[in-house]
């Protein structure tokens, strides 16, 4: 199972294509540059990476060293449908934060609406305050949908 699930990390993180801007929010990792394996940033017990939904969905910290203060971000994989003809890879990627906390990560479940997920984060303004914050959306397994929250 262990070799598997790293196969289809491969596998959804290698076809990231090139960008340069900052993300404000979630976008498909086909879109965005951040999301390559070389990006993941995972610690030595395993740290960076936390799934839900019985491994149906995966948060994986990335980090790309550089801009310095804006170079966090995750990475969501969610996986959709109960037949091996039926399933789908859903990855969308937010990157442009000073920290992503992905261990810390807070859930809940309402079965009319998906789960939901917060993520702490922390940013750097201009003047290089650090302001803390979250990123918190919900996934939705039935519609394949990630939906951003305030």
């Amino acid at each position: 199972m262990r070799k598997t699930g790293a196969f289809l990390i491969a596998a959804a993180l290698g076809i990231a294509a090139p960008a340069s801007a900052q993300t404000n929010g979630f976008v498909p990792c086909e879109e965005h540059w951040s999301a390559q394996l070389t990006t993941l940033y995972v610690g030595a017990d395993g740290e960076g990476i936390r799934s839900f939904y019985d491994g149906a969905v995966t948060l994986l910290r990335i980090d790309t060293e550089e801009p310095a203060a804006a170079s966090s971000g995750v990475i969501v994989m969610m996986w959709t449908g109960s037949e091996l003809a039926d399933i789908e890879r859903h990855c969308w990627v937010n990157w442009g934060h000073g920290l992503v906390q992905v261990d810390d990560t807070q859930s809940s479940y309402d079965p009319a609406e998906g789960l939901t997920l917060t993520i702490p984060t922390s940013r750097y303004d201009e003047m290089g305050e650090q302001s803390v914050g979250s990123i918190r959306f919900r996934l939705n397994a039935n519609t394949g949908t990630l939906t951003e929250l305030d």
